[in-house]
């Protein structure tokens, strides 16, 4: 995705012009921004960031976290109650909801000594091993949401969400940047890829006062919106004592299976069995 053509669409909420800019209009708004200075930090809103539910706040446990989705559950299952009779069908439906309270528990994953699967996802480098950090998961209505834990501290939501045209998010990322900065009230940061420096996507971010979020590109039809506790990022350098190896490092053992034995020595050069005249 062209940077300047996003920071024109973002522009573009500023004047309330959102819903009518046209492609014209965004490239030759493009145009007369481009010498703009970048921004040093995270766009401030405007509104303050919520969470969703209003229940979650930065900082609970585990086992407060597994009450709020608890009571989450219950009020999403309320209309399905409201369905059925007492009887069978009630009792199948309190199954399904113990099932799912049970099922978020036990997605727990724990970032210890051994790798984990997350090493595979776009996930990876959201967390640290070897610093009591833990992440929890649930997929509900088309979203797939990732809870972190370090210390067992909620300090980390991400949320995976797939696009849809006239969906509340849009049909791609670029309308999904448009959207929140309406929402908060003022265009986001625009960070585009780095591959140097292991970042391979688009970011938008914003903050407040307590939390930091970062909307990042997940391809043509999907996105991911990451909350972060703004308190635990000031100090995550002290929370990860234990630093992850170099990633080009290769362990002795590996690397003398990699190479073989060694060579054996070269053998003495053939003795010269011309008789001295």
């Amino acid at each position: 995705m062209k940077v300047n053509k996003l920071w024109a669409a973002l522009l573009a909420t500023t004047f309330g012009l959102a819903a009518t800019a046209t492609p014209v209009v965004v490239e030759a708004q493009a145009k007369k921004k481009a010498a703009a200075p970048a921004m040093t930090g995270p766009a401030v809103t405007k509104k303050p960031i919520a969470l969703e539910p209003a229940s979650l706040k930065w900082g609970m446990t585990t086992k407060q976290v597994g009450e709020a989705i608890d009571k989450q559950l219950d009020e999403a299952y309320k209309p399905l109650y409201q369905k059925v009779s007492p009887g069978v069908n009630q009792r199948a439906l309190d199954a399904q909801l113990l099932e799912e309270k049970n099922t978020f528990r036990r997605s727990k994953i724990e970032f210890g000594k051994l790798p984990t699967a997350v090493d595979n996802s776009p996930l990876r480098g959201e967390y640290s091993y070897l610093n009591k950090e833990w992440m929890l998961s649930m997929t509900r209505d088309g979203k797939t949401r990732y809870f972190f834990f370090i210390q067992d501290k909620l300090w980390k939501i991400i949320d995976e969400i797939k696009l849809a045209k006239g969906g509340p998010l849009g049909a791609n990322f670029q309308e999904s940047a448009v959207k929140l900065s309406t929402t908060y009230g003022t265009p986001g940061r625009i960070i585009p890829p780095n591959p140097d420096l292991g970042m391979f996507a688009t970011v938008v971010d914003w903050k407040d006062a307590t939390t930091h979020v970062r909307l990042i590109e997940r391809g043509e039809t999907a996105i991911a919106i990451a909350y972060e506790d703004n308190a635990t990022m000031q100090n995550i350098e002290s929370l990860r004592p234990n630093k992850p190896k170099q990633e080009d490092a290769i362990d002795p053992a590996v690397a003398a299976a990699i190479r073989g034995p060694d060579p054996e020595p070269a053998p003495p050069p053939p003795a010269d069995n011309k008789k001295k005249k």
